[in-house]
């Protein structure tokens, strides 16, 4: 059996700063809009004096708030992710680590037939297990990169996290359905590039039948 090495997140910089570019420039746009919003909805000088008096204390406390609640999330922000043999962890920027072991694995109350399987959020399917009697969701792109980085590798960081599930707990089932949605090969637990392809095709077919359907009913709309 191959020595089981341990997988620490990768930063795609290129991603990285595309995000904190995009991300500053859509709230700098947010707070230009809110602090000039009473100049731009009021036409006489008098409904601007009001407005403002009452407008600007409220506006001042929200982003003391905003603020406030930003520090607070730096905080707790995730810096990096390294799955070894013991399991997941999370470093944070505060210095603290959140561990998910594989001893503290067992049954998802989720799932009747497998203890490892998906959950969806937001039509993304995430792998879900029991930990210590709680359903938990294994995240493995929760590096905020506001303060570290974008992740480049988190789909070599779910497969090498469920492949030590497998070495470390075999006691443990796991939903076939994870390994095809991830497109994880099942023995070597590599990325299964034909197997994403399949997935890519499939979408790119039901998506071309949806265009082909609404731009159907958009054609007998105009003709009727």
């Amino acid at each position: 059996m191959k020595e089981f090495l341990p997988l620490a997140s990768k930063p795609g910089w290129i991603m990285t700063w595309l995000i904190r570019i995009f991300g500053i420039a859509i709230l700098l746009l947010i707070f230009l809009i809110l602090a000039v919003l009473p100049f731009l909805i009021c036409e006489k000088v008098a409904v601007l004096v009001v407005a403002a008096i009452l407008y600007y204390p409220v506006w001042a406390v929200a982003m003391y708030r905003f603020f406030r609640f930003m520090k607070k999330g730096r905080e707790e922000a995730v810096v990096k992710i390294l799955v070894d043999d013991k399991g997941i962890h999370y470093k944070k920027l505060n210095g603290s680590t959140d561990d998910i072991l594989y001893s503290q694995l067992g049954r998802s109350y989720l799932s009747d037939d497998y203890d490892v399987h998906l959950t969806q959020i937001t039509k993304t399917m995430v792998l879900t297990v029991g930990v210590n009697g709680n359903t938990t969701k294994i995240l493995f792109d929760s590096i905020d990169p506001g303060y570290s980085y974008y992740t480049q590798n988190s789909r070599a960081l779910r497969a090498r996290f469920i492949e030590g599930i497998v070495r470390f707990r075999p006691d443990l089932k796991i939903d076939p359905l994870v390994f095809e949605e991830f497109s994880i090969h099942p023995e070597k637990f590599t990325f299964d590039r034909r197997q994403y392809l399949q997935h890519v095709k499939e979408a790119a077919i039901i998506t071309g039948i949806i265009l082909l359907i609404s731009l159907g009913l958009m054609l007998a709309v105009v003709k009727f």
